[in-house]
């Protein structure tokens, strides 16, 4: 199944607006968040309709409207949001590239050796303020 296929399939439109912060009531029914709306007037189930500003659609419509969303960057994101899997899905992580993985090592070395010297001074600073019996 091909990215909105399984979207499409897997996560209905109400799912997706109780996720992202809509209230819907038992009826289905939930304030438009696509235009002032003080009394519910927008349908939402499989798919969703507004009675009030007439927007209609389903969940990847849903969701591309409600964060300005083209089509494909709204079904990824019901991925991800929604652990959907399908087909074409990369699950591989990209390689570093070697000048980036030695610049992590090199740093991490200066901090153990900038610990290392911090807990030394402290040492010194504590021994220093212990008084000498005699």
């Amino acid at each position: 199944m091909n990215l909105f296929e399984a979207v499409k399939d897997a996560v209905p439109t109400i799912a997706a607006a109780e996720h992202y912060g809509i209230e819907v009531k038992r009826n289905g029914m939930a304030c438009c968040p696509f235009h002032d709306d003080r009394t519910p007037s927008m349908k939402v189930d499989k798919r969703f309709h507004c009675f009030g500003c007439q927007e209609d659609g389903d969940v990847i419509d849903f969701v591309g409207k409600l964060f300005d969303l083209s089509p494909k960057r709204a079904a990824e994101k019901l991925a991800e949001d929604f652990g959907v899997r399908y087909e074409g899905l990369q699950t591989w992580q990209p390689q570093r590239r070697s000048s980036v993985i030695s610049k992590l090592a090199a740093a991490q070395e200066y901090r153990k050796k900038e610990n290392r010297c911090c807990r030394l001074a402290l040492v010194r600073e504590h021994t220093a303020s212990i008084p000498v019996a005699g």
